[in-house]
């Protein structure tokens, strides 16, 4: 349980580590909590580290040995992890009403090789002009299913669907996405994470006042798929995430679509889940009317 100081280490090991093909390498920064309560921030020395003790350079106090024993043990992250967020915003200028709602609800499963991650949202504008009755702006919502499986390393498969409902289109109200393919991650650190994937895909969409003479409205259309997954941490206080996903429809002549979210979360206090959001959502789907839809709200929510 004792923690051994060396004051006549060396400068250069507390910035560098030789490995033994002579390269030079930048330390690794670490942190280890005691079971006292006290915390060390040091460069690990790996080749003098096993699984019984920990050896630091400090920039201070120089060469640490810490044992095992002395260690506060990492707690295990819980498998499900979830948030609620929501918004709503009224205003009144000169006798016009204009009222706003939003909600979005997010929860991934992760263990082992498996990730699971359900999304969802909905937003609703209604306005009045006067004492005109109530007229609906805006009535969308958006359900989305992800499966990841780890096959090697370097290699997951990947399943998704997704669900966009937009009652003010006037053809595919509803639209229905789906693919199945490869995943690659490109970056997987504590702080960031960037996965790549790709592969066959259909879409489908229904409903709207010109459904019944849209020539692509109630058709099912078989394409490739292209996503973009990144979440980033760069403090405990700022979380990023952002996702594209693109797709190339086979019709009577090629039909693009692109989805694009990207989410802003900052917690004013790392330990209550607390945290207000920055949220924009842009999508362009060429076999709707309309084409492009874009979205900006900001809501407060809590993880858990």
């Amino acid at each position: 349980m004792a923690i051994h100081h060396a004051l006549a280490a060396p400068l250069f090991l507390a910035l560098f580590l030789t490995l033994p093909d002579g390269r030079a390498v930048k330390a690794e920064t670490i942190r280890l909590t005691l079971k006292n309560g006290d915390t060390i921030n040091a460069e690990l020395v790996p080749d003098e580290s096993t699984d019984e003790r920990k050896v630091v350079m400090h920039p201070q106090l120089g060469r640490l040995e810490v044992s095992r024993d002395a260690i506060r043990p990492e707690p295990t992250p819980p498998a499900w992890k979830s948030s609620i967020s929501a918004g709503v915003i009224g205003n009144n200028k000169d006798g016009n009403d204009d009222v706003t709602a939003t909600f979005a609800a997010t929860s991934t499963y992760k263990k082992d090789g498996d990730k699971l991650s359900l999304k969802g949202g909905y937003n609703y504008n209604t306005t009045r002009d006067g004492n005109e009755p109530f007229k609906v702006q805006t009535d969308k919502g958006s359900a989305t299913v992800r499966y990841d499986r780890r096959l090697s390393r370097g290699i997951s498969l990947v399943t998704f669907a997704d669900y966009h409902y937009n009652a003010t289109n006037e053809a595919s109200v509803n639209t229905v996405k789906g693919a199945v393919g490869l995943g690659v991650p490109l970056i997987n650190t504590p702080s960031t994470q960037l996965t790549l994937s790709f592969g066959p895909s259909f879409q489908w969409g229904n409903g709207g006042s010109d459904c019944d003479t849209d020539s692509a409205c109630g058709r099912t259309y078989p394409g490739a798929s292209f996503t973009t997954e990144l979440d980033w941490t760069p403090n405990p206080s700022f979380r990023i995430s952002l996702d594209n996903n693109f797709s190339a429809l086979a019709a009577s002549e090629l039909k693009p679509t692109n989805s694009f979210g990207a989410t802003i979360k900052y917690f004013p206090s790392i330990t209550s889940g607390m945290f207000t959001s920055l949220q924009f959502l842009s999508t362009y789907n060429s076999i709707a009317k309309p084409e492009i839809d874009n979205t900006v709200n900001g809501q407060v929510g809590i993880e858990f």
